[in-house]
Protein backbone atom coordinates (compact mmCIF):
# COMPACT_ATOMS: atom_id res chain seq x y z
CA UNK A 1 0.00 0.00 0.00
CA UNK A 2 1.26 3.44 -0.97
CA UNK A 3 1.79 5.79 1.94
CA UNK A 4 0.09 9.18 1.94
CA UNK A 5 2.26 12.23 1.89
CA UNK A 6 0.81 15.06 3.90
CA UNK A 7 1.28 18.68 3.05
CA UNK A 8 3.65 20.64 5.25
CA UNK A 9 2.07 21.20 8.62
CA UNK A 10 0.81 17.57 8.96
CA UNK A 11 -2.63 15.98 9.00
CA UNK A 12 -4.54 14.09 6.27
CA UNK A 13 -7.54 16.46 6.44
CA UNK A 14 -5.24 19.41 6.16
CA UNK A 15 -3.58 17.80 3.10
CA UNK A 16 -6.94 17.31 1.40
CA UNK A 17 -7.91 20.94 2.08
CA UNK A 18 -4.51 22.01 0.73
CA UNK A 19 -5.05 20.07 -2.54
CA UNK A 20 -8.63 21.40 -2.99
CA UNK A 21 -7.47 24.97 -2.43
CA UNK A 22 -4.63 24.53 -4.95
CA UNK A 23 -6.99 23.12 -7.63
CA UNK A 24 -9.50 25.94 -7.00
CA UNK A 25 -6.82 28.61 -7.29
CA UNK A 26 -5.47 27.03 -10.48
CA UNK A 27 -8.97 27.05 -11.98
CA UNK A 28 -9.52 30.72 -11.17
CA UNK A 29 -6.14 31.96 -12.42
CA UNK A 30 -6.79 31.71 -16.18
CA UNK A 31 -9.97 33.81 -15.89
CA UNK A 32 -8.14 36.55 -13.98
CA UNK A 33 -5.32 36.44 -16.54
CA UNK A 34 -7.78 36.81 -19.40
CA UNK A 35 -9.47 39.71 -17.64
CA UNK A 36 -6.11 41.42 -17.12
CA UNK A 37 -5.27 40.89 -20.81
CA UNK A 38 -8.35 42.73 -22.06
CA UNK A 39 -7.43 46.24 -23.31
CA UNK A 40 -9.17 49.08 -21.59
CA UNK A 41 -8.75 52.62 -22.91
CA UNK A 42 -7.25 55.01 -20.41
CA UNK A 43 -5.22 58.13 -20.98
CA UNK A 44 -4.68 57.42 -24.67
CA UNK A 45 -2.99 54.10 -23.88
CA UNK A 46 -4.21 50.61 -23.18
CA UNK A 47 -3.91 48.99 -19.77
CA UNK A 48 -1.11 46.48 -19.38
CA UNK A 49 -1.76 42.77 -19.07
CA UNK A 50 0.26 40.35 -16.96
CA UNK A 51 2.54 39.79 -19.96
CA UNK A 52 3.02 43.47 -20.77
CA UNK A 53 1.18 46.41 -22.38
CA UNK A 54 -1.74 45.67 -24.66
CA UNK A 55 -1.30 48.36 -27.27
CA UNK A 56 -2.68 48.79 -30.77
CA UNK A 57 0.31 46.74 -31.92
CA UNK A 58 -1.68 43.53 -32.10
CA UNK A 59 -5.26 42.70 -33.00
CA UNK A 60 -6.50 46.19 -32.09
CA UNK A 61 -4.03 47.87 -34.42
CA UNK A 62 -4.98 45.47 -37.23
CA UNK A 63 -8.65 46.21 -36.66
CA UNK A 64 -7.97 49.96 -36.84
CA UNK A 65 -5.98 49.48 -40.06
CA UNK A 66 -8.80 47.50 -41.72
CA UNK A 67 -11.39 50.12 -40.74
CA UNK A 68 -9.06 52.82 -42.01
CA UNK A 69 -8.84 51.20 -45.45
CA UNK A 70 -12.62 50.95 -45.68
CA UNK A 71 -13.06 54.56 -44.55
CA UNK A 72 -10.49 55.89 -47.01
CA UNK A 73 -12.14 53.87 -49.77
CA UNK A 74 -15.48 55.52 -49.03
CA UNK A 75 -13.96 59.02 -48.80
CA UNK A 76 -12.06 58.71 -52.07
CA UNK A 77 -15.10 57.17 -53.77
CA UNK A 78 -17.27 60.12 -52.73
CA UNK A 79 -14.61 62.59 -53.86
CA UNK A 80 -14.18 60.74 -57.17
CA UNK A 81 -17.93 60.72 -57.76
CA UNK A 82 -18.00 64.46 -57.15
CA UNK A 83 -15.29 64.98 -59.78
CA UNK A 84 -17.14 62.86 -62.34
CA UNK A 85 -20.41 64.72 -61.70
CA UNK A 86 -18.66 68.06 -62.19
CA UNK A 87 -17.13 66.89 -65.46
CA UNK A 88 -20.49 65.63 -66.69
CA UNK A 89 -22.27 68.89 -65.86
CA UNK A 90 -19.60 71.44 -66.75
CA UNK A 91 -17.21 69.69 -69.07
CA UNK A 92 -13.61 68.70 -68.45
CA UNK A 93 -11.97 71.83 -67.05
CA UNK A 94 -8.21 71.82 -66.57
CA UNK A 95 -8.45 72.14 -62.79
CA UNK A 96 -10.87 69.23 -62.65
CA UNK A 97 -8.71 67.05 -64.86
CA UNK A 98 -5.87 67.50 -62.37
CA UNK A 99 -7.98 66.29 -59.45
CA UNK A 100 -7.47 62.63 -60.30
CA UNK A 101 -3.70 63.09 -60.12
CA UNK A 102 -4.10 65.09 -56.93
CA UNK A 103 -6.10 62.38 -55.16
CA UNK A 104 -3.65 59.67 -56.29
CA UNK A 105 -0.84 61.71 -54.75
CA UNK A 106 -2.93 62.19 -51.60
CA UNK A 107 -3.23 58.40 -51.27
CA UNK A 108 0.56 58.03 -51.55
CA UNK A 109 1.09 60.77 -48.96
CA UNK A 110 -1.23 59.09 -46.50
CA UNK A 111 0.52 55.76 -46.98
CA UNK A 112 3.93 57.33 -46.32
CA UNK A 113 2.71 58.67 -42.97
CA UNK A 114 0.41 55.82 -41.90
CA UNK A 115 2.52 52.76 -42.77
CA UNK A 116 5.58 53.79 -40.67
CA UNK A 117 3.25 54.70 -37.79
CA UNK A 118 1.70 51.23 -38.06
CA UNK A 119 5.07 49.45 -38.19
CA UNK A 120 6.66 51.68 -35.54
CA UNK A 121 10.27 51.53 -34.36
CA UNK A 122 12.94 52.19 -36.95
CA UNK A 123 10.37 52.58 -39.74
CA UNK A 124 8.75 55.49 -37.92
CA UNK A 125 12.06 57.19 -37.13
CA UNK A 126 13.44 56.56 -40.63
CA UNK A 127 10.40 58.08 -42.34
CA UNK A 128 10.58 61.16 -40.11
CA UNK A 129 14.32 61.60 -40.75
CA UNK A 130 13.92 61.25 -44.52
CA UNK A 131 11.03 63.68 -44.58
CA UNK A 132 12.84 66.13 -42.30
CA UNK A 133 16.01 66.19 -44.40
CA UNK A 134 14.15 66.66 -47.71
CA UNK A 135 11.68 69.29 -46.53
CA UNK A 136 14.28 71.30 -44.62
CA UNK A 137 16.56 71.32 -47.66
CA UNK A 138 13.64 72.57 -49.76
CA UNK A 139 12.87 75.32 -47.25
CA UNK A 140 16.50 76.46 -47.21
CA UNK A 141 16.46 76.45 -51.02
CA UNK A 142 13.39 78.69 -50.92
CA UNK A 143 15.19 81.06 -48.54
CA UNK A 144 18.14 81.18 -50.95
CA UNK A 145 15.78 81.98 -53.83
CA UNK A 146 14.66 84.99 -51.80
CA UNK A 147 18.24 86.20 -51.27
CA UNK A 148 18.92 84.72 -47.82
CA UNK A 149 21.91 82.54 -46.95
CA UNK A 150 21.11 79.97 -44.29
CA UNK A 151 23.73 77.43 -43.21
CA UNK A 152 22.03 74.53 -44.97
CA UNK A 153 24.20 71.58 -43.97
CA UNK A 154 24.57 72.79 -40.38
CA UNK A 155 20.82 73.39 -40.07
CA UNK A 156 19.92 69.92 -41.33
CA UNK A 157 22.56 68.39 -39.02
CA UNK A 158 21.19 70.25 -35.97
CA UNK A 159 17.63 69.29 -36.88
CA UNK A 160 18.66 65.66 -37.24
CA UNK A 161 20.46 65.78 -33.87
CA UNK A 162 17.32 67.21 -32.24
CA UNK A 163 15.15 64.46 -33.70
CA UNK A 164 17.55 61.71 -32.60
CA UNK A 165 17.81 63.24 -29.13
CA UNK A 166 14.04 63.30 -28.86
CA UNK A 167 13.88 59.66 -29.97
CA UNK A 168 16.47 58.65 -27.38
CA UNK A 169 14.76 60.66 -24.61
CA UNK A 170 10.97 60.46 -24.82
CA UNK A 171 9.36 63.64 -23.55
CA UNK A 172 12.25 65.88 -24.61
CA UNK A 173 10.73 67.20 -27.84
CA UNK A 174 7.85 69.13 -26.20
CA UNK A 175 10.45 71.08 -24.19
CA UNK A 176 12.85 71.42 -27.10
CA UNK A 177 10.41 73.32 -29.31
CA UNK A 178 9.76 76.28 -26.97
CA UNK A 179 13.48 76.45 -26.16
CA UNK A 180 14.33 76.77 -29.86
CA UNK A 181 11.59 79.37 -30.33
CA UNK A 182 13.25 81.46 -27.60
CA UNK A 183 16.62 81.09 -29.35
CA UNK A 184 15.04 82.12 -32.65
CA UNK A 185 13.46 85.21 -31.11
CA UNK A 186 16.82 86.20 -29.65
CA UNK A 187 18.48 85.86 -33.07
CA UNK A 188 15.61 87.78 -34.63
CA UNK A 189 16.21 90.70 -32.27
CA UNK A 190 19.96 90.59 -32.88
CA UNK A 191 19.76 90.29 -36.67
CA UNK A 192 19.85 93.36 -38.85
CA UNK A 193 18.61 93.74 -42.40
CA UNK A 194 21.77 92.41 -44.03
CA UNK A 195 21.11 88.83 -45.26
CA UNK A 196 24.87 88.25 -45.24
CA UNK A 197 25.20 89.09 -41.54
CA UNK A 198 25.97 86.22 -39.16
CA UNK A 199 22.95 86.78 -36.90
CA UNK A 200 20.61 86.99 -39.89
CA UNK A 201 21.98 83.75 -41.38
CA UNK A 202 21.74 82.01 -38.01
CA UNK A 203 18.15 83.23 -37.67
CA UNK A 204 17.20 81.68 -41.01
CA UNK A 205 19.06 78.49 -40.12
CA UNK A 206 17.29 78.21 -36.76
CA UNK A 207 13.93 78.71 -38.45
CA UNK A 208 14.55 75.63 -40.62
CA UNK A 209 15.55 73.61 -37.56
CA UNK A 210 12.22 74.44 -35.91
CA UNK A 211 10.04 74.13 -39.00
CA UNK A 212 9.84 71.57 -40.39
CA UNK A 213 12.48 69.40 -38.63
CA UNK A 214 11.60 69.66 -34.94
CA UNK A 215 7.91 69.87 -35.81
CA UNK A 216 8.31 66.49 -37.53
CA UNK A 217 9.92 65.14 -34.36
CA UNK A 218 6.46 65.45 -32.83
CA UNK A 219 5.28 62.94 -35.44
CA UNK A 220 7.64 60.36 -33.93
CA UNK A 221 6.69 61.45 -30.42
CA UNK A 222 3.02 60.85 -31.21
CA UNK A 223 3.56 57.72 -33.28
CA UNK A 224 5.53 55.89 -30.57
CA UNK A 225 2.71 56.21 -28.02
CA UNK A 226 0.58 53.17 -27.20
CA UNK A 227 -2.33 54.67 -29.15
CA UNK A 228 0.00 56.48 -31.57
CA UNK A 229 -1.18 54.80 -34.76
CA UNK A 230 -4.71 56.00 -34.10
CA UNK A 231 -3.48 59.49 -33.24
CA UNK A 232 -1.55 59.77 -36.52
CA UNK A 233 -4.64 58.61 -38.43
CA UNK A 234 -6.74 61.31 -36.81
CA UNK A 235 -4.40 64.28 -37.05
CA UNK A 236 -3.02 63.64 -40.52
CA UNK A 237 -6.15 62.07 -41.98
CA UNK A 238 -8.26 65.06 -40.96
CA UNK A 239 -5.59 67.43 -42.23
CA UNK A 240 -5.81 65.88 -45.69
CA UNK A 241 -9.61 65.79 -45.55
CA UNK A 242 -9.67 69.51 -44.81
CA UNK A 243 -7.22 70.32 -47.60
CA UNK A 244 -8.80 68.06 -50.21
CA UNK A 245 -12.42 69.01 -49.61
CA UNK A 246 -11.56 72.71 -49.36
CA UNK A 247 -9.92 72.38 -52.77
CA UNK A 248 -12.77 70.31 -54.23
CA UNK A 249 -15.53 72.60 -52.95
CA UNK A 250 -13.63 75.80 -53.67
CA UNK A 251 -12.86 74.80 -57.26
CA UNK A 252 -16.49 73.77 -57.81
CA UNK A 253 -18.60 76.51 -56.25
CA UNK A 254 -16.09 78.95 -54.77
CA UNK A 255 -16.68 82.59 -55.73
CA UNK A 256 -15.35 84.84 -52.98
CA UNK A 257 -11.60 84.97 -52.34
CA UNK A 258 -10.68 84.88 -48.68
CA UNK A 259 -6.92 85.61 -48.83
CA UNK A 260 -6.37 86.95 -52.36
CA UNK A 261 -2.78 88.10 -51.84
CA UNK A 262 -1.54 85.27 -49.63
CA UNK A 263 -3.36 82.34 -51.23
CA UNK A 264 -5.28 83.36 -54.37
CA UNK A 265 -6.95 79.97 -54.85
CA UNK A 266 -8.60 79.85 -51.42
CA UNK A 267 -12.26 80.82 -51.29
CA UNK A 268 -14.71 81.41 -48.45
CA UNK A 269 -16.86 78.52 -49.70
CA UNK A 270 -13.90 76.17 -49.88
CA UNK A 271 -12.58 77.01 -46.41
CA UNK A 272 -16.00 76.72 -44.74
CA UNK A 273 -16.82 73.53 -46.64
CA UNK A 274 -13.46 72.02 -45.71
CA UNK A 275 -13.98 72.77 -42.02
CA UNK A 276 -17.49 71.26 -42.00
CA UNK A 277 -16.35 68.13 -43.83
CA UNK A 278 -13.41 67.76 -41.44
CA UNK A 279 -15.66 67.88 -38.39
CA UNK A 280 -18.02 65.33 -39.93
CA UNK A 281 -15.28 62.89 -40.93
CA UNK A 282 -13.68 63.25 -37.50
CA UNK A 283 -16.56 61.15 -36.21
CA UNK A 284 -16.02 58.65 -39.03
CA UNK A 285 -12.46 58.22 -37.72
CA UNK A 286 -13.58 57.82 -34.11
CA UNK A 287 -12.67 54.12 -34.35
CA UNK A 288 -8.98 55.11 -34.34
CA UNK A 289 -9.30 56.83 -30.93
CA UNK A 290 -12.04 54.89 -29.12
CA UNK A 291 -11.00 56.33 -25.75
CA UNK A 292 -11.90 59.88 -26.90
CA UNK A 293 -15.22 61.38 -25.84
CA UNK A 294 -17.52 62.85 -28.47
CA UNK A 295 -16.51 66.36 -27.46
CA UNK A 296 -12.83 65.47 -27.81
CA UNK A 297 -13.43 64.09 -31.31
CA UNK A 298 -15.33 67.23 -32.32
CA UNK A 299 -12.62 69.41 -30.76
CA UNK A 300 -9.95 67.58 -32.72
CA UNK A 301 -11.90 68.13 -35.94
CA UNK A 302 -12.31 71.86 -35.35
CA UNK A 303 -8.72 72.34 -34.21
CA UNK A 304 -7.18 70.43 -37.12
CA UNK A 305 -9.36 72.18 -39.70
CA UNK A 306 -8.54 75.66 -38.39
CA UNK A 307 -4.87 74.99 -37.59
CA UNK A 308 -4.40 73.12 -40.88
CA UNK A 309 -5.68 76.12 -42.81
CA UNK A 310 -3.41 78.39 -40.76
CA UNK A 311 -0.46 76.09 -41.48
CA UNK A 312 -1.18 76.22 -45.21
CA UNK A 313 -1.30 80.03 -45.11
CA UNK A 314 1.90 80.08 -43.05
CA UNK A 315 3.67 78.00 -45.71
CA UNK A 316 2.23 80.19 -48.48
CA UNK A 317 3.56 83.31 -46.78
CA UNK A 318 7.07 81.87 -46.70
CA UNK A 319 6.89 81.16 -50.44
CA UNK A 320 5.43 84.54 -51.33
CA UNK A 321 8.13 86.27 -49.33
CA UNK A 322 10.79 84.45 -51.33
CA UNK A 323 8.96 85.11 -54.60
CA UNK A 324 8.41 81.45 -55.52
CA UNK A 325 5.22 79.50 -56.22
CA UNK A 326 6.30 76.12 -54.84
CA UNK A 327 9.03 74.71 -52.63
CA UNK A 328 10.18 72.46 -55.46
CA UNK A 329 9.06 70.69 -58.61
CA UNK A 330 9.53 66.98 -57.89
CA UNK A 331 5.80 66.17 -57.43
CA UNK A 332 3.51 66.55 -60.47
CA UNK A 333 0.80 69.25 -60.03
CA UNK A 334 1.93 69.78 -56.42
CA UNK A 335 5.46 71.20 -56.34
CA UNK A 336 7.92 70.06 -53.71
CA UNK A 337 7.70 67.56 -50.88
CA UNK A 338 7.18 70.37 -48.37
CA UNK A 339 4.20 71.55 -50.42
CA UNK A 340 2.62 68.18 -49.63
CA UNK A 341 3.65 67.92 -45.98
CA UNK A 342 3.48 71.55 -44.84
CA UNK A 343 0.27 71.08 -42.84
CA UNK A 344 1.45 67.65 -41.64
CA UNK A 345 4.56 69.24 -40.13
CA UNK A 346 2.73 72.27 -38.78
CA UNK A 347 -0.03 70.21 -37.14
CA UNK A 348 2.15 67.63 -35.37
CA UNK A 349 3.02 69.85 -32.37
CA UNK A 350 -0.48 71.37 -32.38
CA UNK A 351 -2.10 67.96 -32.02
CA UNK A 352 0.46 66.82 -29.43
CA UNK A 353 -0.34 69.77 -27.19
CA UNK A 354 -4.05 69.16 -27.75
CA UNK A 355 -3.58 65.62 -26.41
CA UNK A 356 -1.76 67.13 -23.44
CA UNK A 357 -4.56 69.61 -22.72
CA UNK A 358 -7.35 67.00 -22.84
CA UNK A 359 -5.40 64.67 -20.55
CA UNK A 360 -4.46 61.94 -23.03
CA UNK A 361 -0.73 62.25 -22.30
Amino acid sequence: MRARVAAPGGGGDRARRYRRASRSAAGRAPRRSVERALPRPTGGCYVASAAGPVAPGGALKEEIAVKLLWTLGVIFSVAGAGILIQMALRGRAQSQSRMGTRFAIEAGMLAFAFVPAYLGGGWLLGAAILLGCITTAELYGTFEAGGDRPFKVAGIAVGLACMLAGWASPGLVPWLLPALVVVYQGLRLAAGDDPNGLAFRLKRTCFGVIYPFVCLAFYTEIGRMEAGFGYVIVYYGLSEVNDSFAYLIGSSIGKRKIFPKLSPNKTVEGVVGGILCTIGIAFALWFAVPHFTGWQVAGAGVLIAVAGTAGDLFASRLKRRAGVKDYGDVIPTQGGVLDLYDAFSFLAPVFYYYLLVIGQI
